[in-house]
């Protein structure tokens, strides 16, 4: 039986910090900073410092994902694991945004076009930080700048998606990612604002408008946005040819797959590592971890996998490691010990068969640390990027947004493209011609078992479970289609079907007051008694 765990698509941080409580000194001290083109890039530096910060901590990410859960992971209620939230890293980076935005007229020795890349980075930044403020809290508030020192109370969420819509519109001024050049050897940054990145999110922002606040119209202004990507009108992005590729090329960071990503490299910022709750798969400690070792971690069992991917779905064996061999063995290698799945200089032996749980293989890339103190190294995060956008999700978010238009030859032909991939029809980005494709072909007989042909929604759902798995989509997915339940538009009911059994108990009320979003935790009141609760989570702590 599935059972869901809701977690935090973004970490803990900082006390709260921003417009709301911060010194106003701080901009005066700054004045006469703004100078040089160093000057520049140092606030630019500083800018990607707080979005690094929104987006990567030592805290689960996987929101929403789906998760068997031992005894150390069973929520008792919705505020357990996450719900409970402090907003002060999204204030930070709008801060430093603004500290950009505002003084860009003092750098007097650079030009306009000098200044321009610096701006427009400005912009994106805070276009990022409004939207994900919009779907983490609902309402939020809204900077005047960083002179303005006043307290300022909650706007209305639509006001903060009309904020985080203007200034990523601005940044679509933005180069494609292949000329932006860097002062590094990484000529292809995909890790700052570009005009594809900015068009990924404006995608998104438009369909959770569509989705969320009922604006049907914002369903094809979403399908626009995401042609743009996939036509290649923004930056040149292509799919790689198979899951295994997606795992070790694509989440590793930089493939054209990648539309924008966050750099992380566990050996340089072991602080910032990216960590991922779910990435279990017996990576190796000299027999520190290993399968069954009793990691307090969430887990899916084979039997879950089993009925999510069919044995036809190379994603299964991609995803999973080792999801159906006899035994796992940890080798001897020289000095070190490797996991594997046929012996050599055996140090342990471990009967698979005998696992109801599988381990996530989709992140690879573990980085281990020694210290004087303890031989044995020790695991502090994954040395690979954090991709926030590919293009995947970006075929099945252009399938969701024309099956909610009625444009369903269309919408199956992007869901079909996906799960071309899947099934190993594809070549150089491309499907390949004269295979059989009755094999994932929507609706195929299972999806007609399962009662997916009458709900072509319900299946691009499915689909984006499948193979965005553990990449901070879903719990944003059940919110952007579970909306569309309570006006009546699908049958399914996502909110309350699709993850823990607390949410089974929300009633229409509950949800249109604000269940699903965050809990402000007490540190975001200190300073400013213009905040509130929203409606739900203020009945809750009564």
């Amino acid at each position: 039986m599935r059972k869901y765990l809701l977690y935090l698509v973004l970490p803990f941080c900082w006390a709260c910090s921003n417009f709301i409580d911060v010194e106003p000194e701080n901009s005066v001290t700054y004045t006469n900073f703004f100078k040089s083109k160093k000057d520049a890039e140092a606030l630019l530096t500083e800018l990607q410092v707080h979005m690094t910060t929104v987006f990567l901590s030592q805290w689960t990410e996987a929101a929403g994902d789906m998760a068997e859960v031992n005894e150390h992971f069973l929520p008792t209620d919705l505020t357990s694991w996450g719900m409970v939230f402090d907003w002060a890293p999204f204030f930070r980076l709008i801060y430093q945004a603004d500290l950009i935005l505002d003084n860009a007229h003092r750098f007097e020795s650079l030009t306009k076009e000098e200044l321009e890349p610096y701006v427009l980075q400005a912009y994106f930044a805070k276009g990022v930080a409004y939207f994900y403020l919009a779907m983490t809290f609902g309402d939020a508030p809204i900077s005047k700048g960083t002179l303005f020192i006043e307290k300022l109370p909650q706007s209305p969420m639509s006001e903060v998606l009309d904020m985080a819509d203007s200034c990523l519109s601005k940044a679509l001024k933005l180069p494609v990612y292949e000329e932006m050049v860097s002062a590094t050897s990484e000529a292809r940054m995909k890790q700052y604002g570009s005009k594809g990145a900015a068009v990924a999110l404006l995608a998104h922002l438009h369909a959770w408008r569509a989705g969320v606040e009922g604006k049907k119209e914002c369903w094809a202004k979403a399908e626009e946005y995401c042609s743009m990507i996939i036509e290649g009108r923004v930056g040149n992005y292509k799919m790689v040819d198979t899951p295994e590729e997606v795992c070790v090329n694509v989440l590793k960071g930089g493939s054209d797959e990648s539309i924008w990503e966050i750099y992380s490299d566990a050996s340089e910022n072991k602080e910032y590592a990216y960590r991922n709750d779910f990435v279990r798969f017996p990576v190796l400690l000299n027999g520190e971890f290993y399968p069954g070792a009793g990691i307090p971690y969430p887990y899916l069992t084979k039997e879950t996998v089993h009925n999510m991917y069919s044995m036809g779905d190379l994603r299964r064996e991609s995803y999973y490691y080792a999801l159906d061999a006899d035994f796992i063995y940890l080798n001897k290698v020289g000095e070190n010990v490797v996991v594997g799945t046929t012996p050599g200089d055996v140090v342990l032996k471990y009967d698979v068969r005998e696992l109801d749980e599988t381990y996530m293989y989709k992140f690879r890339y573990p980085y281990y640390e020694k210290n004087e103190y303890d031989p044995r190294p020790s695991f502090r995060g994954m040395s690979q990027n954090k991709v926030l956008y590919r293009l995947a999700d970006i075929y099945l978010l252009r399938a969701e947004c024309r099956a909610r238009q009625n444009k369903r030859d269309l919408a199956v032909s992007d869901l079909n493209y996906v799960r071309g991939r899947a099934y190993g029809n594809m070549e150089d980005g491309n499907i390949k011609n004269g295979d059989d494709v009755s094999r994932y072909s929507y609706p195929t007989s299972e999806d007609i078992k399962n009662g997916l042909d009458a709900n072509l929604c319900l299946a691009i759902f499915k689909e984006r479970e499948k193979e965005l798995s553990y990449e901070g989509y879903r719990y944003y997915d059940i919110m952007r289609n579970g909306y569309c339940f309570l006006r009546g538009e699908d049958s399914h009911d996502y909110i309350r079907k699709e993850i823990s059994k607390y949410y089974e108990q929300l009633t229409d009320q509950d949800i249109k007051d604000g269940a699903m979003y965050c809990m402000l935790m007490d540190v975001c009141f200190d300073n400013n008694d213009l905040i509130r609760q929203n409606r739900y989570w203020n009945r809750r702590i009564q």
